[in-house]
């Protein structure tokens, strides 16, 4: 994961922020996946945000494996960065769907 993928990652959450707090001229002004209705698209933000993760932990074993093997362009300070990267990329994604359960869970057990 680079800098810009974070870069991207920051500026989809500050959308939802934004949407959150019902700014649906700052939230449509930036182009994060957002639907034409000025509304959230939550699946492609999702979805995005998992291939992120995956796209960061396939960096990090290709850059390992190739480390092993011997092969000098890549340093161990690399391999060490992008597992980190990585690795805190997979516990955001933890987090948030930690919270999204719990947040089911507390929908699921209102009274209606």
């Amino acid at each position: 994961m680079n800098l810009q993928s974070v870069d991207s990652i920051l500026a989809r959450m500050e959308a939802l922020q934004s949407a959150a707090r019902g700014d649906k001229a700052s939230a449509a002004g930036t182009d994060t996946g957002l639907a034409a209705a000025g509304g959230v698209d939550f699946s492609t933000l999702l979805r995005d945000a998992v291939r992120d993760v995956n796209s960061a932990q396939n960096t990090a074993q290709a850059q390992a494996q190739a480390f092993q093997l011997g092969d000098r362009s890549v340093s161990i300070e690399q391999v060490m960065i992008s597992m980190q990267q990585a690795s805190l990329s997979f516990q955001g994604m933890i987090a948030v769907r930690n919270k999204l359960v719990e947040a089911y869970r507390e929908i699921s057990n209102l009274a209606v």
